[in-house]
């Protein structure tokens, strides 16, 4: 009798553990347009660094497919950027680059996406809010579909159900919401002088939480943190600017 219940409790989970790759499998072709050749490249693409295992002596995570998938899509993004914009210089071409793929749209990206359901990790949803992990999750994917893929087909569903679907790059592009650079160019306009400290920096889980403050002639302005430097300092001269701007009426 108790052997019955162990083989019916094995027949089950075997059951919907094929039930969830075959959903599974179902939504990478939905998402990319192409059927998956190799299932267990995708799956991996969801496995965060917080809940990595070993296995023949390698720890097997999401980390090397993001690094993979980010040269992937920066080259895409890039080539696109090119085509599209044939008189601007280099400079507007990388910036507008790293605006779109960016940790903050990266995450926003995977989130419409779908991916935040799929994510395995031992994090909070706290922690996944403030943390990297949908972003870098998303990065991983699209290393997975290069994998399994090629990079034809890769830059054909980034170009066509990512880009011209999700991204509005006239409207990015028209956009200044690089702060760091615009209080700089206030700065030098009145003379001042321009620091960013970095206050604290604290492990929080497998995250880093950045503290930064603005000192601007050697006065303390505003303080942020945020689990990127990069979000704290941007956001940090944001607040700075608006404080300086009040303060020159």
């Amino acid at each position: 009798m108790a052997l019955k219940k162990i083989l019916s409790l094995i027949s089950t989970t075997t059951n919907k553990s094929a039930k969830r790759d075959k959903e599974f499998k179902m939504w990478v072709k939905t998402t990319t347009g192409y059927s998956p050749k190799n299932i267990s490249v995708y799956q991996q693409a969801f496995f965060h660094s917080s809940v990595a295992m070993k296995r023949s002596g390698t720890t097997v995570s999401n980390e090397r497919l993001e690094y993979l998938g980010d040269a992937v899509l920066s080259a895409i993004v890039a080539d696109y950027l090119f085509k599209i914009y044939p008189y601007k210089d280099e400079g507007f071409l990388t910036q507008l680059r790293s605006r779109i793929v960016n940790g903050q749209s990266l995450r926003e990206l995977a989130v419409k996406f779908g991916f935040n359901y799929f994510l395995k990790t031992s994090l909070t949803h706290s922690e996944k809010t403030k943390s990297s992990a949908f972003g870098d999750a998303f990065e991983a994917f699209i290393g997975a579909v290069y994998i399994d893929q090629g990079y034809n087909k890769t830059k054909i569903f980034v170009i066509s159900k990512i880009i011209k679907i999700h991204v509005d790059v006239d409207e990015i592009a028209n956009t200044n919401d690089d702060y760091k650079s615009q209080l700089q160019i206030f700065c030098q306009k009145h003379k001042f002088t321009l620091e960013y400290k970095l206050l604290n920096e604290v492990r929080q889980g497998t995250n880093k939480l950045f503290t930064v403050q603005v000192f601007v002639n050697e006065k303390p302005y505003i303080k942020f943190e945020a689990f990127s430097k990069r979000v704290a300092e941007q956001k940090a001269a944001q607040l700075t600017l608006e404080e300086l701007q009040q303060e020159s009426g």
